[in-house]
């Protein structure tokens, strides 16, 4: 919980995001983080066709889950 003064100096409740630690939002409606997994979503693919490339398959299992979780983080805040 966040506090801030409000135009007559008292005390007003907030909340305080727990991604960028801004006030005024929460982690599910953090734009910064929005941004940041549409990021991801550009750039896991690009990651996966290099990873291809080298036939780790952990590296590969690994950015298929990075993937889909980003996928999925992302439709859940829409």
């Amino acid at each position: 919980m966040a506090y801030t003064y409000d135009e007559n100096g008292k005390y007003k409740r907030t909340v305080r995001c727990g991604y960028c630690y801004e006030v005024g939002h929460n982690k599910s409606a953090c734009p910064k983080r929005k941004q940041d997994l549409k990021n991801n979503i550009e750039r896991y693919p690009k990651e996966l066709a290099e990873a291809g490339r080298t036939n780790d398959d952990w590296q590969v299992r690994n950015t298929e889950r990075y993937l889909a979780q980003a996928k999925d983080t992302l439709h859940k805040m829409q």
